[in-house]
């Protein structure tokens, strides 16, 4: 491996590294996440038993559980990096570290990842030994399994940069948590985070598909009960997509706000 790659490796591996310290130290946060997770899974089970018997489809249950674990598996483990990010720029630490051999944005964003990837870890552990205790039988195969929790965990970094974004239009917004709290409920109601799209009205459905949060959330855990390795390569494809599109503007911004530090000094 080239010596410049192996410092480079070597150096942000260092904030993944304190990052992740830090969030087992933190260990309230952490909790917190999963009795959450926890009373969502047991209210929801409850909830759809007494569904299935109305219906006389008893697996519902099974079904909308999984489908409700990764969806809050994305959705819990992803840090508040928005606003770590608009402190940033609002008290000018950025420009303290624009002029040190390192990518500012890529040390917030391996911190950040670090401390999603142990709350993702961890959310994945207590929730799939919850929902498999609750319903034995998944609606897929558990050979499939390890596939789906990877496009999860895609979703996951892919959600984690739309908050970085959002945090980016500090540059213009004077509070970025109003748009944070927008987007958050916007995956709810497009991504279907809570119930699937299916039970929408069809032309919901297809305004849903022009938003990230419909290939995010939807098209990835829905896998957990129609899952075809079609749709896993559909899910991932335009994952991929708007993972670009979401990188092109985090660039753009970051940019744009070098070149206003470097003209007006902050």
């Amino acid at each position: 491996m080239p010596v410049a790659i192996s410092n480079i490796l070597h150096k942000y591996g260092a904030f993944i590294n304190i990052a992740a310290r830090q969030t087992l130290a933190a260990k309230t946060v952490l909790i917190g996440s999963i009795f959450l997770l926890l009373v969502l899974l047991l209210t929801y089970n409850q909830l759809w038993l007494a569904i299935g018997q109305d219906t006389a489809e008893p697996t519902m249950n099974a079904t909308f559980l999984w489908y409700l674990l990764f969806g809050e598996m994305i959705i819990l483990s992803t840090p508040k990096i928005e606003r770590i990010l608009e402190q940033d720029i609002k008290d000018g630490t950025l420009a303290y570290y624009l002029n040190k051999p390192i990518s500012f944005f890529a040390m917030r964003f391996c911190e950040n990842l670090s401390t999603m990837s142990l709350n993702f870890l961890t959310l994945g552990i207590f929730g799939t030994f919850t929902v498999w205790l609750l319903t034995p039988t998944p609606p897929f195969s558990w050979q499939e399994f390890p596939l789906i929790v990877a496009l999860v965990y895609f979703s996951a970094t892919i959600n984690l940069l739309i908050f970085a974004a959002i945090g980016f239009t500090s540059l213009w917004l004077e509070q970025v948590r109003i748009l944070s709290m927008t987007v958050q409920k916007l995956a709810f109601i497009l991504g279907g985070a809570i119930f699937p799209l299916s039970i929408y009205p069809e032309w919901f459905i297809d305004f849903a598909r022009y938003t990230p949060f419909y290939a995010i959330y939807y098209l990835t855990i829905k896998l957990s009960y129609d899952f075809s390795y079609a749709g896993a390569l559909q899910a991932f494809c335009l994952n991929l997509l708007w993972l670009g599109l979401i990188l092109g503007f985090i660039w753009g911004a970051y940019k744009h706000l070098q070149k206003k530090v470097n003209i007006y000094g902050g």
